[in-house]
């Protein structure tokens, strides 16, 4: 498994897997919004700059006097990293850039020697819930919230702050996405003949399905059987008929799934978390769109979430970044450099025209809030799928 890479925000083209980067000071941020704005249409240049009113002088005192923060991040948040180094020149940001699985054990083993060097983490929910949280290495990110475009809660989906532990303290939700994680081929399936899950276990779908091996981890995986298991029009006897009576085909690679469907091997494919590139391709590829399903579609974040340790070496840089992060400028910042992920901002006071309607959040939308921690644990559909598998 590769290592995590230490990067920088100024320069990508050193070799070698681990990297040491050097930040170099942008002219100015207009030059950051103009290459992140790329992917979807700008906000006004008025609407997306930070003011630097008393409730952040105060946060960039603080932040300057450490002169730096550590943030482990999982994959394609340079653009973030960029943007807050233009910003806060006088502040240097460290990334350590990775797979969840890849970040964890080396924050562990850091700090079983006594080296506390992360700062914050940027990432999905499964890491920082399973291990960070539970382990007790988290503090409570609310109490650092200290600008009013921040802390008004009303600015916010729901007019609240989402989290992803039991407690509502430690792990904040700034992203969500929509999604219905089943793929077809356009060739042979009729996106109008399947309106129900429960669609999917009729006769003539009987071994012409394709799934990611439901026991390996990942976002769709995990938030499907989440929404499988505990969505009140499904639960566990879905999951008998699906896995026991439907003859599935397994892969643990989503590439080989979605070849296989594109050559017509199969007609539908679960957990198909990257078929939207596929269908850029112009492969004979299909993805049911959120809302495409009578029962409604799961929303959590794919990597939107953020959490702060305990004993961080730079607090007070941890709290600008957070501030920062969360702003309205944040967050304009990363929703465009994920919109071809239809990854949302939590925030409501930022467009999202730039994404279909279908993906994007609604008060009226049937969506299972896959995220709470009640909804987490997919052992127990772990559990139903392997003895529908044994008979």
């Amino acid at each position: 498994m590769p290592a995590p890479k230490h990067c920088s925000v100024g320069n990508r083209n050193i070799p070698g897997v681990v990297k040491k980067l050097i930040m170099k000071r942008p002219a100015t941020l207009l030059v950051l919004v103009v290459i992140v704005a790329s992917v979807a249409p700008p906000l006004e240049a008025a609407e997306i700059s930070t003011k630097h009113t008393n409730e952040w002088a105060g946060l960039i005192k603080g932040a300057v006097s450490e002169g730096q923060v550590t943030v482990y991040a999982t994959n394609g948040f340079e653009p973030l990293f960029d943007a807050f180094q233009n910003r806060f020149p006088e502040i240097k940001l460290n990334g350590v850039i990775g797979r969840g699985n890849q970040l964890a054990p080396k924050i562990l083993a850091e700090r079983r020697a006594g080296k506390f060097l992360a700062d914050v983490y940027l990432g999905g929910i499964g890491t920082p819930y399973s291990l960070f949280y539970k382990s007790g290495m988290l503090d409570a990110i609310e109490p650092l919230f200290a600008v009013a475009e921040v802390t008004d809660k009303s600015k916010w989906f729901q007019g609240q702050f989402h989290y992803a532990d039991n407690d509502g303290r430690y792990i904040f939700i700034f992203e969500f996405a929509l999604r219905a994680d089943v793929a077809y081929n356009s060739q042979q399936v009729r996106p109008d003949e399947i309106t129900s899950y429960w669609n999917l276990v009729e006769p003539k779908w009987r071994g012409k399905i394709v799934a990611i091996e439901p026991h390996q981890t990942g976002v769709a995986t995990g938030s499907s059987l989440s929404f499988f298991y505990y969505h009140p029009e499904l639960g566990a006897d879905f999951l008998r008929r699906l896995f026991g009576q439907m003859e599935l085909t397994f892969s643990r690679d989503t590439r080989q799934m979605l070849d296989w469907l594109a050559v017509g091997k199969f007609s539908l494919a679960l957990f198909a978390s990257d078929a939207d590139v596929a269908v850029r391709q112009g492969l004979p590829i299909g993805r049911f769109a959120p809302g495409s399903f009578k029962e409604g579609a799961y929303g959590r974040p794919q990597r939107g979430t953020v959490s702060v340790f305990n004993r961080a070496p730079h607090p007070q840089a941890a709290k600008l970044f957070v501030n920062w992060l969360l702003s309205r400028e944040g967050q304009h910042i990363f929703q465009n450099a994920f919109a071809d992920d239809y990854s949302l901002s939590v925030r409501e006071d930022l467009s999202k025209d730039h994404i279909p309607a279908a993906y994007r959040l609604g008060r009226g939308k049937n969506f299972f809030p896959a995220y709470r921690p009640e909804y987490i644990d997919t052992k127990p559909a772990l559990k139903v799928i392997d003895e529908a598998l044994k008979k």
